[in-house]
């Protein structure tokens, strides 16, 4: 989302501000690059410490779990036949 808007932030420093390749390369660019880099680090590894990925209990993560059938049981010892 963050790297969207910094798309969107460039085209309209082109188009409508008219600003130079100079002035985007050396004033916009770091800024248009690292927000959403750093945002996405801190954000990752803040889930990462806060053991927020996959948690059983309100994790952030919106990826569901791969918990197929067949592996029901295999933490307690449980060999299923077939």
């Amino acid at each position: 989302l963050l790297y969207s808007c910094s798309l969107n932030i460039y085209s309209l420093a082109i188009v409508k501000y008219n600003k130079t390749d100079y002035y985007i390369r050396n004033k916009m660019e770091p800024f248009l690059h690292g927000v959403p880099i750093a945002s996405a680090l801190t954000g990752g590894f803040a889930m990462l410490a806060t053991q927020g990925y996959n948690s059983e209990f309100g994790g952030g993560c919106l990826a569901p779990v791969y918990d197929p059938p067949q592996c029901i049981g295999i933490e307690d010892g449980q060999v299923r036949e077939g």
